[in-house]
């Protein structure tokens, strides 16, 4: 039998069942070290592809000391040109390689003073790592330091970004301390709003230092300069800004001495900000403040002031859109005499028509139109007008809430309908409320930032345009643009009058305190398609028409040319 089995074809001596048993395992063997390799290849690729850049920059730094040549490793902010608004300087700076200094006293000394500086703060980067002294260096400086050819000193240039920058000071705000040593974080405006996207991690230029594996320098290799890195950490920010239209509007306050106040320039019908500047300047020093500079980091472009008769612009806005009032409607001013609110005029206007008395600004009828319009319409208006609201997209505002509410309150509607107080608005909301009218009834809301981009130009965040809502219709609208033609030119705004292409617009002047004047005017210009919408505020002016109108005209006669 047993013969016989031997001869049977496929019988290898092995039972039948142990045979397959032994087959199953094998395959299960096979499949176990195949999932085991796919999961180590899977697991090597993920380290290789996703987290080697991070284990070589952690290995280099290991091995290497990196000293940033950028100050801060930090990212743009950017006008709408995508032109930088920060300024970066280059300066000579000292780095110091203590291993290699035989005798550090000696050196110390003769650094200290090159520098002109005490030895004693000057030890201290003689004591630990290689450290650059945080001291600019004129050229002077650094060709004596190159020419002693010191062990040990090391002279670079720096790309040194400004605490505070030249432009838009109120707007990008400036640069601290941050928590950790060396660190610097966004202390004020866009700054620290977008201070997250803004820091970088890697500088885009280095001097880097090998070292053995005591930590001490690779004698040969020395240190080496890096360039032109790509930092996958920063953001760029773009506002709406223009920057030629922001220095043209500083450039222009300072020439005409405005000590205080504010101008924005809006772009017609988008409702962004091409321009917003406040003054007084601020200064991460004292040395201007000792020489009787008054300074201020409180922007007055985004802080609520009585804006006066420039109100009358939703005043006259709702009157013809309810119907209350007509332009050529009649009206009667007794001047100081009159029994309602006294006017500007000691004679009084007389007879006067409606679109007159926005032309010449008389206080008797708006307060009459005023009072027929009624606390709670008025409010309706401010509201749809903007007042309500110190929205600003791309920009957090720390706005205190609207008094608009306290119009209804008895006695408060004849003075909020002269544009004072409990009506209060900013500059920008000024401007967005003559935007309104430039765009044929519809406001929208204003907008100071553009997107955020990548170090490498990609788009990460687009910041939309403002929403848009109806305020009043077209025809309001374009009859309200009649009248304000009429204001600069031959009403209280002529000073305001453009030359080149016309203007039109509202003053304003606010009286609060002893007899101080906030002098406002807001306009736009040209009256053939309208590019821009100016609101200037000058605290403590003579008036509207005196002080700030002027102030529009040269501003527009400058940027109009763009």
């Amino acid at each position: 039998m047993l013969e016989r089995a031997a001869l049977m074809p496929g019988y290898n001596g092995i039972p039948e069942g142990k045979y397959v048993y032994n087959r199953n395992r094998t395959v299960i063997l096979f499949w176990l070290f195949a999932v085991v390799f796919c999961i180590l290849t899977a697991n090597l690729a993920y380290i290789q592809i996703h987290e080697g850049p991070r284990l070589s920059k952690q290995a280099l730094a290991q091995q290497t000391q990196m000293i940033s040549l950028e100050i801060p490793p930090r990212g743009q902010i950017l006008d709408r040109n995508l032109l930088p608004l920060i300024d970066y300087n280059v300066v000579y700076r000292a780095i110091v390689v203590p291993w290699t200094i035989a005798d550090k006293d000696r050196e110390a000394g003769l650094l200290a003073g090159i520098l002109e500086v005490e030895v004693s703060q000057i030890m201290e980067y003689f004591t630990t790592k290689a450290r650059m002294i945080p001291q600019d260096l004129t050229s002077i400086q650094a060709a004596k330091l190159k020419s002693l050819s010191l062990p040990g000193i090391v002279i670079v240039k720096a790309k040194v970004r400004d605490r505070k920058p030249v432009l838009a000071a109120h707007v990008i705000g400036f640069l601290g301390i941050g928590e950790s040593r060396g660190s610097w974080e966004g202390k004020m405006g866009i700054e620290a709003i977008y201070n997250s996207d803004l820091e970088g991690d890697v500088p885009r230029s280095a001097a880097r230092i090998y070292l053995d594996g005591r930590g001490r320098i690779i004698s040969g290799l020395g240190l080496s300069v890096e360039e032109n890195k790509i930092d996958s950490e920063r953001k760029n920010v773009v506002l709406t800004i223009d920057r030629r239209i922001q220095e043209a509007v500083e450039q222009v306050m300072d020439r005409s001495g405005v000590r205080e106040g504010a101008v924005a320039v809006m772009e017609a019908g988008t409702g962004d900000i091409l321009a917003l500047a406040s003054k007084p300047d601020y200064f991460l020093g004292h040395e201007n403040v000792e020489e009787g500079h008054p300074e201020s980091y409180l922007n007055h472009g985004l802080l609520r002031y009585q804006p006066g008769s420039v109100f009358k612009v939703v005043v006259a806005a709702a009157a013809l859109e309810e119907g209350i009032a007509a332009p050529e409607e009649i009206y009667f001013c007794a001047g100081e005499k009159d029994d309602v609110v006294k006017c500007y005029l000691k004679e009084g206007h007389g007879l006067i028509t409606f679109s007159d008395a926005v032309t010449y600004s008389c206080n008797p009828v708006f307060a009459r139109v005023g009072l027929k319009l009624g606390a709670e319409k008025l409010i309706k208006y401010s509201a749809l007008f903007g007042l309500d609201s110190a929205d600003i997209c791309g920009y957090q505002t720390q706005d205190t809430k609207d008094k608009l509410n306290l119009i209804g309150q008895k006695y408060n509607l004849v003075n909020a309908s002269l544009g004072q107080w409990p009506v209060e608005a900013s500059v920008v909301q000024i401007a967005a409320m003559m935007n309104t009218v430039v765009g044929g009834g519809i406001y929208t809301t204003p907008r100071l930032v553009k997107m955020v981009v990548s170090d490498e130009g990609l788009v990460e965040q687009t910041i939309e345009p403002g929403e848009k809502r109806r305020a009043v219709s077209e025809n309001t609208a374009k009859t309200l643009q009649g009248m304000l033609e009429r204001v600069t030119r031959e009403g209280t705004g002529k000073a305001a009058w453009v030359e080149n292409g016309g203007s039109a617009g509202k003053t304003g002047s606010a009286q609060y305190g002893n007899e101080q004047v906030d002098a406002w005017f807001s306009g736009y210009a040209p009256l053939n398609k309208p590019r821009f919408v100016v609101t200037i505020l000058v605290k403590d002016g003579e008036s509207g028409g005196r002080t700030a109108a002027p102030l529009f005209r040269e501003i527009m006669q400058e940027i109009i040319q763009y």
